[in-house]
């Protein structure tokens, strides 16, 4: 058996029905009575299909019979039970207040969920950019490239979780701290004083379809052409009718009573018998204050900024200024004139801010930024990484003031640490869309565009105090580049580099000529930790350290 019943206590529900058997497919169709699942209810093992916003009101009996019409019909035994016995207003607005409270609590629970998987998200990018955290662009044809791209896309698929998951977790934050808002709005004297005008309205016009009434349609010239005759409200228009009247009766007794203790706690009631033409009212916007220019029975009109005047309610003026001598507003009554046991004030949620850490995605993205870059394989742009560039820092002691020259540049990883120690920073780069912005850096004075082996000492108005380069590996090109570089240092000058592992122990005359290079000049070789380029490269690499020739060549 399918029942559908109504109380205000739980709304409209239907019971007896179970998952598959086909109920819900039937009234959740509009002209079926447009019932709803809920799986909050569904949750906790509690009837789950109904209306929306039936609790604590009247039955839609329209509904509730076009359900059951259609369930017959689909060979479903079905009936109705309504109990349309209202509860009181208090009560109401205690159990409601209640359920927000619950709502707020599970928000607030929500958005502290989202907030958990975005900082996981968040993490997981961050620990992936680790890669990109020196600006190491992709080396097209490299080995690398296919881990280079594997990561990247799992970077952007962290970064758009997390982001994701961020935005849902401060949109839940925010209809949680919104929890109650409309309640307490509700709750103020100037809007219980029009939810009391319009319960009175509504119950005049339930009284007149209880008893019946004609309507005159007139003509221009005030002569009726067509008169409606309504008959007495019957059966079940009749019975909704009465359900609601005396809900209204009830909620019309709470309001008032409210309105009253607003009232001698010094809430004023605005109305004929107390504005008048010429007094300027605060309405809508606080601040803005007009003058009346004429008081109707409900409303006044305001002198606007435009061709036509406000129309205000009395009930929507938030403050009077009255010029007359002879008007007296009412003063605050004293705490003697609050009734003994007022009734109790409309209960709502505190208001709370519910905030949840928002995650900074603004260095992440400037990394994915970063890793769009793709360079060619023969540039064997590896960049320095922080630690290789710690090292290379520490062996050059640098000084303020001094001049630094860092050939094949890259992004400037070298030169911009060399800046932040307040020395003068020349660069050359072969690749422009490298060094595009290094000129930006403070302290980077100079770039050069090209080769920097067939760059050449002269093209300087002077002699370097140190040179601090990351070199191209492949085929010996450090070696080349090193002793290049060595032309461009001034006498005690010192030239710090990284370089391949293999210059240490190669057997080839090249190799063999630059160790003894290094040893002549006094130099050093140190080595670096492996993997100091990973994951970019697993190459193993050395720094090694060479002072200047005493004498300019």
């Amino acid at each position: 058996m399918i029942t559908i019943r109504h109380t205000h206590e739980d709304g409209t529900l239907i019971y007896g029905t179970s998952k598959g058997d086909g109920v819900y497919e039937i009234v959740k169709k509009w002209e079926n009575g447009n019932f709803r699942y809920f799986p909050s209810m569904a949750r906790q093992g509690l009837a789950c299909i109904g209306l929306r916003n039936s609790r604590d009101q009247v039955a839609d009996r329209w509904a509730i019979n076009a359900a059951v019409k259609a369930l017959r019909a689909a060979g479903f035994e079905a009936e109705i039970e309504i109990d349309d016995t209202h509860r009181d207003r208090a009560q109401v607005l205690e159990a409601k207040a209640d359920r927000l409270e619950d709502r707020r609590d599970a928000l607030e629970a929500k958005a502290g969920r989202h907030a958990g998987a975005a900082a996981a998200a968040h993490a997981r990018a961050d620990q992936i950019s680790e890669r990109f955290a020196s600006g190491q662009p992709k080396i097209v044809g490299h080995h690398s490239q296919r881990g280079y791209e594997a990561d990247q896309k799992r970077m952007h698929q962290a970064m758009r979780k997390s982001i994701s998951e961020n935005d849902a977790a401060q949109e839940v934050a925010r209809r949680a701290s919104a929890v109650g808002s409309n309640m307490r709005y509700s709750a103020k004297p100037s809007v219980t004083k029009r939810r009391i005008d319009n319960a009175v309205n509504e119950i005049k016009r339930i009284e007149r379809d209880l008893a019946g009434y004609t309507s005159r349609h007139l003509d221009h010239h005030g002569n009726p052409y067509f008169i409606d005759k309504h008959e007495p409200a019957s059966d079940d228009h009749r019975e909704r009718l009465l359900a609601r009247r005396a809900q209204l009766e009830n909620q019309l007794e709470y309001d008032r009573a409210q309105l009253e203790v607003a009232k001698a706690a010094g809430w004023i009631e605005w109305g004929p018998d107390n504005v008048h033409i010429g007094d300027l009212v605060e309405y809508w916007v606080r601040g803005r204050k007009r003058p009346v220019l004429k008081v109707n029975k409900k409303t006044v009109a305001v002198q606007s900024d435009y061709s036509w005047p406000d129309k205000v309610e009395f009930s929507k003026i938030l403050s009077v200024e009255c010029p007359h001598e002879d008007t007296i507003f009412p003063a605050t009554k004293p705490a003697s004139a609050v009734p003994a046991t007022p009734p109790p004030p409309s209960s709502a949620p505190a208001p709370r801010k519910v905030e949840v850490p928002a995650v900074d995605v603004a260095a992440l993205a400037e990394r994915i930024e970063a890793a769009t870059l793709e360079v060619p394989r023969d540039l064997d742009a590896f960049f320095s990484t922080p630690a290789v560039v710690e090292r290379v820092m520490e062996a050059a002691e640098l000084e303020r003031g001094m001049t630094v020259l860092e050939p094949s540049a890259g992004n400037g990883a070298l030169a911009k640490a060399a800046a932040a120690e307040s020395c003068e920073v020349h660069c050359v780069e072969r690749y422009p869309k490298l060094s595009a912005r290094l000129l930006d850096v403070p302290g980077i004075v100079g770039l050069t565009t090209g080769d920097f082996l067939e760059v050449q000492p002269d093209q300087y108005p002077m002699r370097f105090d140190r040179v601090v380069m990351n070199p191209p590996f492949s085929k010996g090109q450090d070696i080349q580049h090193v002793t290049h570089a060595l032309r461009f240092l001034k006498p005690g000058g010192r030239l710090i580099a990284v370089m391949a592992a293999g210059v240490l122990h190669h057997t080839f005359k090249t190799a063999e000529r630059f160790r003894t290079l290094v040893e002549e000049r006094g130099g050093r070789f140190e080595s670096l930790p492996p993997d100091s380029f990973a994951p970019a490269t697993s190459a193993s690499a050395v720094v090694v350290v060479i002072p200047a020739e005493q004498w300019l060549t």
